[in-house]
């Protein structure tokens, strides 16, 4: 009887204890704050955009997210997007990461010329680029010297004399060789070298003018002052506009 007793006890306890576990779980459960999940503002592309697209302020809208899921290089401000040039196609819904924009120091000759223009090279000495006192972003006139030509033409002769002439006016200067006025540039030269090749901005009838009398004719650079924009008209100078006649002897033909 006794032993029955004792097993009764002992089949309490353990009730009593697992009763009391199951109570502490149960309140404890109730008592634990749920999860805090936190969102975090961050800006997709509100559409598909190719490489070297100029990103605008539509382009882009801003959703939640959680942290999980916000990329680490994701860019938060606004500011820093809108304006940047893309280095890669960016797919609608994306998140806009720094390694996705171009840096305005990053930016190619290409970025840099204004739309419906065209950049151009041509070869230089350093009496065609002004001393190589050029820089970036400079504009200049060419001027161009054609010499005499004599053309016979059925029972005429056509003849052309020596003259120089402004051709094309404020070209803007793009690039002296592969210096396109980046400070990184300049690193490890000591001294100005003279470039080869000048790059001027030039629209596409303009272009044509700069391949034509560097072809066909000797040319040389004239620099304008800063925010002189003025376009001038001339005719252009021939032999008898610097000097007189003064000393022409006329010489009948034997």
């Amino acid at each position: 009887m006794e032993s029955v007793n004792k097993r009764v006890i002992i089949i309490s306890l353990i009730l009593a204890l697992f009763t009391t576990v199951l109570v502490y779980l149960y309140i404890k459960g109730a008592t634990t704050k749920p999860e805090v999940v936190e969102y975090i503002n961050v800006y997709v592309a509100a559409k598909t955009m190719s490489a070297k697209y100029e990103v605008k302020d539509d382009d882009v809208k801003q959703v939640r997210v959680t942290r999980d899921y916000l990329n680490p290089n994701a860019v938060l401000n606004k500011a820093d997007i809108v304006g940047k040039r893309l280095a890669d196609r960016i797919i609608a819904g994306e998140q806009i990461l720094k390694e996705r924009l171009v840096e305005d120091n990053n930016l190619n000759l290409s970025y840099n010329i204004k739309e419906g223009m065209r950049a151009v090279s041509v070869n230089v000495n350093e009496q065609v680029e002004v001393a190589n006192l050029l820089e970036p972003g400079d504009y200049v006139d060419i001027i161009a010297s054609f010499p005499f030509e004599k053309q016979d033409i059925g029972p005429n002769s056509i003849i052309e004399a020596a003259k120089s002439q402004i051709v094309i006016q404020n070209l803007k200067v793009l690039a002296l060789g592969q210096y396109t006025g980046k400070e990184e540039e300049k690193k490890g030269n000591t001294e100005a070298q003279l470039p080869k090749t000048v790059t001027l901005e030039a629209s596409p009838k303009d272009s044509e003018k700069l391949v034509f009398v560097s072809e066909f004719a000797s040319i040389r650079m004239a620099l304008r002052r800063v925010d002189d924009d003025k376009i001038i008209p001339t005719e252009g100078t021939l032999k008898d506009d610097v000097l007189s006649d003064r000393g022409v002897i006329v010489v009948p033909k034997q």
